[in-house]
């Protein structure tokens, strides 16, 4: 079989591989809005300062890669609506 790319063409992108399930995580867990159970869970906070604005002290991130967007189309004649969700990542969320 000389020519097997002519064939049987490749199913997906290389850029993609290896295709399987994400690692779960094995330790502490919490439940996200009664339905699921995430094990990514915050194990340490930093310490609050007075003199500060309140802001974001802990993110936890949740296969980030992977989002949906949700937003109105604005052109005319058109009622479609396109839903998004936008997972975001804030900056440097991870400390080595």
């Amino acid at each position: 079989m000389s020519h097997r790319k002519f064939e049987h063409p490749r199913h997906g992108s290389l850029g993609f591989l290896p295709r399987k399930r994400a690692s779960r995580h094995r330790g502490k867990g919490f439940d996200i809005f009664f339905c699921c159970h995430i094990f990514d869970a915050v194990k340490s906070f930093p310490k609050d300062d007075p003199s500060k604005l309140p802001g974001l002290t802990a993110f936890v991130g949740y296969k980030s890669g992977m989002t949906h967007i949700v937003r109105e189309v604005d052109k005319p004649g058109s009622s479609k609506l396109l839903f998004v969700f936008l997972i975001l990542m804030p900056y440097n969320t991870h400390r080595y």
